[in-house]
């Protein structure tokens, strides 16, 4: 269970870096939060938080990074199964998205949608993401949604004493950059 919600909080950290980026370097500062929600039977929700996040540029991309073992369901027993059964953050401590700059309005703000790929469990595929961004300071504050689902990264479908969750998880992200 907790693992894919690990996953979908990981995606939604790395869709919203892509909006950031562009021309200038960047990095992430101040508070940030990624969070990410799995479903079960009988409207079953399990929510999944943590404010850890980076986000940084490249020439041509722009990179977010979650670290897994930060995420936290607020369930000490759910939490290890995610971490250790699911998503086994001690072999796959990180979920990275990267985004072409070319996929991203920056330095202009506002909303679009966008493809980048998301390492995820050891693997790599295309995901696409909502973003926003808006000026602040001398950056940017940024918010992005994306679903997953697990099974695409080879993830395990949380399976609890007879209850499963829904392999489908969504995923949203919050932080802000600092031009540098």
């Amino acid at each position: 269970m907790n693992r894919s919600l690990y996953v979908g909080v990981v995606a939604s950290v790395l869709t919203a870096g892509f909006a950031l980026s562009a021309h200038a370097k960047l990095a992430s500062h101040g508070s940030s939060s990624v969070e990410f929600k799995a479903t079960g039977p009988a409207g079953l929700s399990i929510v999944g938080k943590s404010d850890e996040l980076r986000a940084s540029d490249s020439a041509d991309s722009v990179h977010i990074v979650v670290p897994l073992a930060k995420l936290d369901t607020g369930i000490e027993l759910r939490n290890k199964h995610m971490k250790e059964k699911y998503l086994e953050t001690a072999k796959y401590p990180q979920a990275e998205l990267v985004v072409p700059k070319a996929a991203i309005s920056y330095p202009t703000v506002g909303a679009g949608e966008a493809t980048g790929q998301l390492k995820l469990h050891g693997q790599t595929k295309p995901v696409k993401f909502k973003y926003e961004a808006t000026k602040s300071g001398n950056g940017h504050a940024v918010t992005g949604s994306v679903r997953i689902n697990i099974l695409d990264f080879g993830i395990e479908k949380p399976s609890y004493m007879g209850l499963s969750v829904k392999p489908d998880v969504d995923v949203s992200v919050k932080f802000n950059t600092h031009d540098q």
